[in-house]
Protein backbone atom coordinates (compact mmCIF):
# COMPACT_ATOMS: atom_id res chain seq x y z
CA UNK A 1 0.00 0.00 0.00
CA UNK A 2 1.33 3.25 -1.01
CA UNK A 3 0.93 6.24 1.03
CA UNK A 4 -0.74 9.74 -0.30
CA UNK A 5 -0.60 13.17 1.41
CA UNK A 6 -4.20 15.15 2.17
CA UNK A 7 -4.05 18.85 2.82
CA UNK A 8 -6.39 19.72 5.91
CA UNK A 9 -6.59 22.72 8.24
CA UNK A 10 -5.38 22.53 11.58
CA UNK A 11 -8.41 22.83 12.69
CA UNK A 12 -9.91 19.90 10.68
CA UNK A 13 -7.02 17.79 11.49
CA UNK A 14 -7.68 18.26 15.48
CA UNK A 15 -11.42 17.26 14.77
CA UNK A 16 -9.82 14.18 12.88
CA UNK A 17 -7.58 13.52 15.89
CA UNK A 18 -11.05 13.54 18.01
CA UNK A 19 -12.60 10.94 16.17
CA UNK A 20 -9.66 9.03 15.43
CA UNK A 21 -9.71 8.54 19.15
CA UNK A 22 -13.66 8.52 19.67
CA UNK A 23 -13.97 5.26 17.51
CA UNK A 24 -10.33 3.90 17.86
CA UNK A 25 -9.21 3.85 14.44
CA UNK A 26 -5.83 5.33 13.28
CA UNK A 27 -5.91 7.80 10.67
CA UNK A 28 -6.16 5.84 7.53
CA UNK A 29 -8.54 3.33 8.89
CA UNK A 30 -10.83 6.41 9.66
CA UNK A 31 -10.50 7.68 6.13
CA UNK A 32 -11.41 4.76 4.32
CA UNK A 33 -14.33 3.84 6.50
CA UNK A 34 -15.73 7.49 5.95
CA UNK A 35 -15.52 6.64 2.21
CA UNK A 36 -17.05 3.40 2.38
CA UNK A 37 -19.86 4.97 4.58
CA UNK A 38 -20.64 7.89 2.33
CA UNK A 39 -20.48 5.61 -0.89
CA UNK A 40 -23.00 3.10 0.36
CA UNK A 41 -25.46 5.79 1.91
CA UNK A 42 -24.66 8.19 -0.74
CA UNK A 43 -24.92 11.01 1.42
CA UNK A 44 -22.83 14.29 0.53
CA UNK A 45 -20.74 15.31 3.50
CA UNK A 46 -21.06 18.50 1.72
CA UNK A 47 -24.72 18.79 1.56
CA UNK A 48 -26.44 21.25 4.46
CA UNK A 49 -29.43 19.60 4.54
CA UNK A 50 -27.90 16.43 5.26
CA UNK A 51 -29.27 15.00 8.65
CA UNK A 52 -28.71 12.50 11.80
CA UNK A 53 -29.49 8.87 10.02
CA UNK A 54 -31.68 8.35 13.44
CA UNK A 55 -33.22 11.55 12.76
CA UNK A 56 -34.56 10.35 9.14
CA UNK A 57 -35.64 7.17 10.74
CA UNK A 58 -37.38 9.18 13.31
CA UNK A 59 -39.70 10.68 10.93
CA UNK A 60 -39.81 7.21 8.94
CA UNK A 61 -41.29 5.83 11.77
CA UNK A 62 -43.88 8.71 12.40
CA UNK A 63 -45.06 8.37 8.95
CA UNK A 64 -45.23 4.88 9.13
CA UNK A 65 -47.00 5.62 12.52
CA UNK A 66 -49.76 8.23 10.98
CA UNK A 67 -50.16 5.38 8.00
CA UNK A 68 -50.88 2.70 10.25
CA UNK A 69 -53.69 4.66 11.96
CA UNK A 70 -55.50 6.20 8.83
CA UNK A 71 -55.40 2.35 7.45
CA UNK A 72 -57.06 1.78 10.90
CA UNK A 73 -59.13 4.46 10.93
CA UNK A 74 -60.45 3.89 7.05
CA UNK A 75 -59.94 -0.13 6.72
CA UNK A 76 -59.95 -2.30 10.03
CA UNK A 77 -62.45 0.07 11.92
CA UNK A 78 -65.39 -0.01 8.89
CA UNK A 79 -64.74 -3.39 8.50
CA UNK A 80 -64.79 -4.63 12.04
CA UNK A 81 -68.24 -2.69 12.21
CA UNK A 82 -69.60 -4.34 9.12
CA UNK A 83 -68.65 -7.85 10.40
CA UNK A 84 -70.41 -7.06 13.79
CA UNK A 85 -73.83 -5.94 11.82
CA UNK A 86 -73.56 -8.88 9.95
CA UNK A 87 -73.38 -11.10 13.04
CA UNK A 88 -75.76 -9.15 14.86
CA UNK A 89 -78.40 -9.91 11.88
CA UNK A 90 -77.77 -13.40 11.32
CA UNK A 91 -78.30 -13.52 15.01
CA UNK A 92 -81.73 -11.82 15.00
CA UNK A 93 -82.27 -14.16 12.13
CA UNK A 94 -81.63 -17.25 14.13
CA UNK A 95 -83.89 -16.37 16.69
CA UNK A 96 -87.10 -15.39 14.40
CA UNK A 97 -86.36 -18.97 12.20
CA UNK A 98 -85.74 -20.20 16.19
CA UNK A 99 -89.24 -18.45 17.33
CA UNK A 100 -91.54 -19.87 14.20
CA UNK A 101 -90.29 -23.21 14.48
CA UNK A 102 -91.41 -23.06 17.78
CA UNK A 103 -94.50 -21.94 16.99
CA UNK A 104 -94.90 -24.45 14.29
CA UNK A 105 -94.22 -27.41 16.47
CA UNK A 106 -96.53 -26.34 18.82
CA UNK A 107 -98.93 -26.07 16.93
CA UNK A 108 -98.27 -29.81 15.36
CA UNK A 109 -98.28 -30.51 18.86
CA UNK A 110 -101.96 -29.60 19.47
CA UNK A 111 -103.43 -30.97 16.16
CA UNK A 112 -101.58 -34.23 17.35
CA UNK A 113 -103.14 -34.35 20.86
CA UNK A 114 -106.39 -33.59 18.89
CA UNK A 115 -105.85 -36.24 16.69
CA UNK A 116 -104.71 -38.96 19.74
CA UNK A 117 -107.98 -37.48 21.90
CA UNK A 118 -110.24 -38.17 18.82
CA UNK A 119 -109.03 -41.28 17.91
CA UNK A 120 -109.14 -43.08 21.36
CA UNK A 121 -112.76 -41.84 21.76
CA UNK A 122 -113.31 -43.75 18.43
CA UNK A 123 -111.84 -46.80 20.26
CA UNK A 124 -113.83 -46.43 23.33
CA UNK A 125 -117.12 -46.05 21.22
CA UNK A 126 -116.01 -48.90 19.46
CA UNK A 127 -115.73 -51.23 22.65
CA UNK A 128 -119.00 -50.05 23.89
CA UNK A 129 -120.26 -51.15 20.50
CA UNK A 130 -118.95 -54.58 20.41
CA UNK A 131 -120.09 -54.98 24.05
CA UNK A 132 -123.63 -54.14 23.42
CA UNK A 133 -123.07 -56.23 19.97
CA UNK A 134 -122.08 -59.54 21.94
CA UNK A 135 -124.74 -58.77 24.49
CA UNK A 136 -126.99 -59.17 21.76
CA UNK A 137 -125.79 -62.21 20.38
CA UNK A 138 -125.67 -64.23 23.91
CA UNK A 139 -127.75 -62.17 26.18
CA UNK A 140 -127.14 -64.94 29.32
CA UNK A 141 -123.37 -65.40 28.56
CA UNK A 142 -123.82 -68.77 28.34
CA UNK A 143 -121.03 -69.06 26.20
CA UNK A 144 -118.38 -66.72 28.49
CA UNK A 145 -117.33 -64.72 25.31
CA UNK A 146 -118.10 -61.82 26.91
CA UNK A 147 -115.97 -62.04 30.17
CA UNK A 148 -113.02 -62.88 27.91
CA UNK A 149 -113.40 -59.87 25.59
CA UNK A 150 -114.26 -57.72 28.65
CA UNK A 151 -110.74 -58.72 30.16
CA UNK A 152 -109.02 -57.89 26.51
CA UNK A 153 -110.40 -54.50 27.18
CA UNK A 154 -109.73 -54.09 30.32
Amino acid sequence: MTKKSILISPYHHKELKKLSEAFGLNFYKLIEEMIIYFKKTGINPSDPKNENPSKGLRELDKRMVSFLKVQERDILKPLRQEVYNYSQERSEETQIVFKNLMTTLNTMNQYEKKRTDLLLSEIKNQREVMIAILELIDSKNKSGIMNIITKKFK
